[in-house]
């Protein structure tokens, strides 16, 4: 047996019928027959493995990633899977203890469940899921705009189920009425949950594939629920009917799971805009434009920046925009993949300063605002009396009250006056009721500056891919 590296072959005869194999010849060093039979074993080996470890993987991709990926899937999507999954765990742990706990609570720690018992259980199932009906009824509409803040809302309320459906055994005769405050509580962030998923995979699509995501996202979450069911069954069988110890077990999960729901949410690039992305992107905006402006003011005499003194609520190293803006400039708008990073789920819980400083409230009822005063009733009319919302700081909030004919233009335009106002409100202007002279002032030059960067405004938004067709 040989391996061969180099064949010479001899042949007898000038013809091309003549040629005859007479003899080979080869230089390669002569194999000992046990060696070559366990190399071609091993080369066997590990041919196989590499065949089974292909067909894994591509079994594997194709069992939960979309067809396609990444190309038909947008940025960001297997950090948001990874973190989905870990939720989805957690959750599923938690629920298994919380149900052995409600268990115990109804009879199961001591014996079988009494007919009483079973009867409870069915009826704080059905008084639960019509509570989450009377709910969502309410606050269904919400899911779309505030998607991600409903879904860590979500994840926090049913991480408060699971503690009152825990801390059920505790007060063992007042089951029916936790357990359907439980029921209610999980039916509403079930709904919220799954209400939301579904608009983070339709903002991962890109290839008309918004089935092919949504069939996998179920096929993550089963997989991520089974190892949770795993570690659940694990958990109650040591923790067993120990309080403290079942209460320290859902206090790791709880936190794995908030955790891993802000992760998760920080990923997801929704291309929609509602009242917090239009405040950070406004607020990008107007930043880029100072900064042109301030460029453009130093090479022009005349501007605030050299002139002494300026407008309310201007320092000398403050540049106005809506006076030397350059319309040449492009500016920086974030793309949805980059702003959501930034996009808190809970602003106001978080306390954001950036949109908190003071807060923009849209909807204010504008009688409860002006507070019975025709004077600033009169001034708000003739100061907006062609535009189709009004924008009023009063009480250390900016209102933004809306026509009822007011369209996404309209919209985008009182956001960035508020923007405006409420920059002129950090750097110390005094707009308030009692000082009228002023906030006419203001609010008629932050009205012309907002006429004039509405445009530039929505045009960079679509350039980056935002979706102004509906705010």
């Amino acid at each position: 047996l040989f391996r061969s590296t180099t064949v010479l072959v001899h042949v007898n005869g000038a013809r091309k019928d003549d040629y005859k194999l007479t003899k080979v010849v080869t230089h390669a060093p002569r194999l000992d027959e046990g060696n070559y039979q366990g190399g071609k074993r091993d080369s066997f080996i590990r041919a196989t493995l590499r065949h089974w470890l292909t067909a894994v993987q591509r079994t594997f991709l194709s069992t939960f990633l979309p067809a396609g990926y990444p190309k038909s899937c947008g940025e960001r999507y297997m950090q948001y899977i990874m973190w989905q999954g870990v939720t989805n765990f957690a959750v599923t742990a938690n629920s298994v203890l919380a149900s052995t706990f409600l268990l115990y609570s109804v009879g199961l720690g001591v014996g079988a469940i009494p007919t009483a018992g079973a009867l409870n259980w069915v009826l704080k199932d059905g008084l639960g899921q019509m509570g989450t009906l009377v709910f969502g009824k309410v606050i269904a509409h919400n899911f779309d705009v505030h998607s991600k803040s409903w879904y860590f809302l979500s994840m926090v309320l049913l991480k408060a189920a699971t503690a009152v459906e825990i801390l059920t055994i505790l007060v063992p005769h007042y089951f029916l009425v936790m357990g359907s405050l439980a029921n209610t509580i999980k039916g509403l962030a079930w709904m919220a949950s799954g209400s939301t998923r579904s608009v983070f995979n339709l903002s991962f699509a890109r290839d008309n594939n918004i089935a092919d995501i949504t069939a996998k996202s179920t096929s993550q979450y089963i997989f991520a629920s089974l190892f949770g069911t795993a570690a659940g069954v694990s958990i109650c069988s040591y923790v067993g009917q120990n309080f403290q110890l079942a209460l320290l077990a859902y206090s790791l999960l709880t936190a794995a799971t908030l955790l891993s729901s802000y992760s998760t949410v920080k990923n997801i690039p929704l291309a929609t805009l509602n009242s917090t992305r239009l405040q950070l992107l406004a607020e990008q905006f107007l930043s880029s434009v100072r900064a042109a402006a301030a460029a453009k003011a130093r090479r022009l005499p005349g501007s605030y920046s050299e002139a002494a003194g300026g407008p309310p609520g201007y320092s000398d190293s403050q540049i106005e925009y809506d006076r030397n803006y350059d319309e040449a400039v492009v500016h920086e708008i974030p793309s949805p993949s980059r702003l959501a990073r930034e996009d808190p789920p809970l602003p106001m819980f978080f306390n954001d300063q950036r949109i908190m400083n003071p807060s923009i409230l849209v909807g204010s009822p504008l009688d409860r605002v002006l507070e019975g005063d025709a004077t600033l009733l009169v001034l708000l009319l003739t100061t907006f009396k062609y535009s189709h919302y009004i924008v009023l700081p009063a009480g250390g909030t900016l209102h933004v009250v809306l026509h009822q004919g007011a369209d996404q233009r309209d919209i985008c335009q009182a956001y960035l006056q508020a923007c405006i106002l409420r920059q002129r409100l950090r750097e110390g202007a005094r707009l308030h009721k009692g000082e009228l002279a002023e906030m006419r002032i203001a609010l008629q030059e932050t009205l012309l500056a907002a006429e004039r960067l509405t445009t530039p405004f929505m045009n960079a938004l679509e350039g980056v891919g935002w979706r102004t067709e509906k705010v």
